[in-house]
């Protein structure tokens, strides 16, 4: 009996999110075979359409969204709404925020992923460090950051401008 509940609690907590699965709009996505260069990363990264329909969705107003990272490694979110952070949401319903970059691979070893090393500020209280997932969409390199449980569906998907 404990190996079955084990079992499912492995099963719950790899779900879709690590069998390269997505719950959002059928996108299909591949990973990254090669580490993406610093030119392919730095720049300015806006989410998509979904990404702003999930915003109205929870009632929050059209901003502009932003990551822009930069070439020494750090970064800058504007507009980033509170409920990315599932666990300590601030009053304020937009944060401005920064931290630090690189691009690094998974937990497993397999995928490539942007690790963020979020700075102290009015979201994350004590900082904290966190994993986008890299993929090829069309070619082109997405950022990818589910919400929360990845089975929901609540995600921001980042494109460069």
């Amino acid at each position: 009996m404990k190996r079955i509940l084990y079992l499912l609690i492995i099963l719950t907590l790899t779900s879709c999110r690590y069998f390269n699965v997505s719950p959002v709009n059928g996108i299909t996505t591949k990973n990254l075979t090669e580490k993406p260069t610093q030119s392919e990363m730095t720049g300015i990264w806006e989410v998509d359409k979904f990404s702003y329909e999930l915003n109205e969705e929870k009632g929050y107003e059209k901003k502009k969204i932003e990551l822009d990272l930069k070439e020494n490694g750090t970064f800058e979110i504007t507009n980033l709404p509170n409920y990315v952070n599932v666990f300590d949401q601030t009053k304020d319903r937009f944060v401005n925020t920064n931290g630090t970059w690189e691009i690094g691979k998974d937990f497993k070893g397999e995928k490539w992923v942007l690790n963020m090393r979020f700075d102290k500020s009015n979201l994350y209280e004590n900082g904290m460090s966190t994993s986008y997932d890299l993929y090829l969409q069309n070619d082109e390199i997405i950022i990818w950051n589910f919400i929360g449980d990845p089975d929901s569906g609540e995600r921001f998907l980042y494109e460069k401008k």
